[in-house]
């Protein structure tokens, strides 16, 4: 599958409302997204057993495929092979683009805080950036900076690779972002945290909707 590198990025957790895996993913491909990373993290942080990981990362590559959406696994290349994935998803302490390129024929995404390391990962073959944390986030990673829409105009300046912002992004802050220069926003609490199904489907299909009236 073709993956269109903008837009709306949903990302699984199974941190909120009771929610799994699976069920994050129809959350955001019922409200339009039409790429999705499967995280395998459990809410404490901890990476879920790779057999886990394998089982859920094909269920939510089935449903992604009857949505007609793209599937993106993170950190781990193993599991994105076993699973055949559209794309892979890395951190900056996780294996070299470099390795993930030789081994793996799909769209490779990095996350980079700087100008350094997005121009690096264009270097290394990236296909695309994860570029934060923009804003305060309850998941964000201890130890990671909060860059800013200034940190995310800097990236955007330098790269010309297709970029993603994460962190704190909330429906309120996207003709900031958009006009920083961010091909699209990756998102989990935003839409993950209201505690009906009606209201996270709401709040994903709005997120789809200003983004696209952005993108006009």
């Amino acid at each position: 599958m073709a993956l269109r590198l903008h837009g709306t990025y949903g990302i699984t957790s199974d941190k909120y409302n009771g929610l799994s895996h699976l069920d994050s993913a129809r959350v955001f491909l019922e409200g339009g997204f039409k790429i999705i990373q499967y995280r395998g993290k459990r809410p404490d942080g901890t990476e879920l057993q790779v057999r886990e990981q394998i089982k859920q990362a094909l269920e939510i590559k089935e449903l992604c495929r009857s949505y007609g959406a793209a599937f993106i696994v993170n950190d781990r290349l193993d599991v994105a092979l076993e699973v055949d994935a559209d794309g892979l998803h890395i951190g900056q302490d996780d294996i070299p683009m470099k390795t993930a390129s030789k081994a793996f024929n799909g769209v490779i995404g990095i996350s980079v805080s700087t100008a350094k390391q997005a121009m690096l990962a264009e270097h290394d073959g990236a296909s695309y950036l994860g570029v934060g944390t923009i804003f305060p986030s309850g998941t964000k990673k201890e130890g990671e900076p909060i860059i800013g829409l200034e940190g995310l105009a800097d990236v955007c300046r330098l790269s010309p690779l297709p970029k993603f912002a994460i962190g704190g992004i909330e429906v309120s802050l996207l003709p900031s972002i958009r006009k920083a220069g961010a091909d699209g926003i990756a998102v989990i609490s935003a839409v993950l945290r209201h505690e009906s199904g009606y209201e996270r489907v709401a709040a994903a299909r709005e997120f789809v909707r200003k983004w696209a009236a952005l993108e006009v």
